[in-house]
């Protein structure tokens, strides 16, 4: 994954592990029969990346997108 920089402190984001009592990785649904994802090629349920900001702790997820 490339790097990412926080929009507000402009520093590096590093890697998190973000998760739900019970529930192991997290992922978004993606089964749609028309719109932006399928347009990108996302499949119906596609892995996210979650990376935090270590100055003010603004958390983001990114899909896994193949390219």
């Amino acid at each position: 994954m490339p790097d990412h920089y926080c929009p507000d402190c402009d520093v590096e984001m590093e890697a998190t592990t973000a998760t739900a009592e019970g529930v192991g990785d997290l992922y978004i649904e993606t089964e749609r029969e028309d719109g932006i994802l399928k347009r990108l090629g996302v499949e119906s349920q596609t892995p996210l990346t979650a990376l935090l900001c270590p100055e003010c702790g603004l958390t983001r997820f990114y899909a896994d997108i193949p390219e």
